[in-house]
């Protein structure tokens, strides 16, 4: 890239070159920006014009990143969190915090954020907080790919080059109707238990790995399962019949109160695990995250 063209690159360029390399698409990207296609077609070949190289393959119907893509991809990113920075940085003059942040979150944290965030927010009214909601898995290449400021999940791999600091306690419990076959039951073995089909989330859930990995330490495998996408669709199919599922305890705290799920009482649950704050080795925390960051460790769970 020819220093003298750096004058002629736009913002704007480099929103839409990030929402086509997310997208991988120039007309979701269009969508996610409200452009028209041709729009974000035109800013893309100022862009490439202005780099003097291609910033894409079309292999197809697909988009690929060309080497000189991959390079205008992470000084794109490293430009809007300057910026972002910048932005934070000039609020805090005025002594009060301001901006957006993107926070990522497994699933199972759906019950656990939304509380920290509202008070947040009520403490600090011109913050604009964004959450996504994801699996383990997806969560992960998330990570990978710095697409949020601050990420919330359990069971933080070792080898991902990841700061993380737990903040809460999670907790795992066997749930069925309260009509199961095993709910008279004080003590009931893993053996026991796993002879009753179970309702377990998608491959790459984070509660399906912690009780995957649980029954692999103690020697049992899991013969009968039913995949479901959500929570949501477990506890609903949990109304009936002599399946059960490991959940977290919050999230189904009102079901237990009012009598529509039990606890059943099997050995060495619990399962603790502990909810972290976690974001890649070498990412500076804008003074935003920074200050979201320390109220998560710093209000009681």
């Amino acid at each position: 890239m020819n220093a003298s063209y750096l004058s002629r690159l736009t913002l704007r360029q480099l929103d839409v070159f990030l929402a086509v390399c997310l997208h991988r698409s120039y007309s979701k990207a269009a969508q996610q920006l409200s452009l028209t296609q041709p729009a974000v077609s035109s800013q893309i070949r100022s862009l490439e014009d202005v780099v003097g190289q291609a910033l894409f393959d079309y292999l197809g119907k697909q988009l690929f990143l060309t080497s000189a893509g991959e390079v205008m991809l992470r000084a794109a990113r490293e430009l809007k969190q300057r910026l972002v920075h910048l932005e934070i940085e000039l609020t805090e003059l005025h002594g009060r915090l301001q901006g957006s942040l993107n926070i990522a979150i497994e699933s199972s944290a759906e019950y656990l954020l939304p509380a920290y965030i509202n008070h947040f927010c009520a403490k600090h009214p011109d913050v604009n907080i964004s959450l996504h909601v994801v699996n383990h898995r997806r969560l992960l290449e998330r990570l990978h790919d710095n697409l949020d400021d601050l990420a919330v999940m359990t069971q933080v791999p070792d080898g991902r080059a990841l700061i993380y600091a737990p903040f809460a306690e999670h907790q795992l419990i066997v749930a069925a109707n309260p009509d199961h076959p095993l709910r008279q039951q004080s003590t009931v073995s893993l053996i026991e238990l796993l002879e009753f089909p179970v309702l377990i989330r998608e491959i790459g859930s984070g509660t399906r790995q912690i009780f995957e990995e649980f029954c692999r330490q103690h020697g049992c495998v899991i013969q009968h399962a039913r995949q479901m996408g959500s929570h949501h669709a477990i506890k609903t199919a949990l109304a009936s019949g002599e399946h059960f599922a490991v959940l977290p305890s919050a999230l189904i705290k009102e079901d237990l109160a009012a009598g529509r799920l039990v606890i059943l009482g099997v050995s060495d649950f619990p399962i603790r695990r502990s909810w972290c704050t976690v974001y890649p080795k070498g990412k500076h925390l804008n003074p935003l995250t920074k200050a979201f960051h320390d109220y998560l460790h710093q209000r009681p769970a």
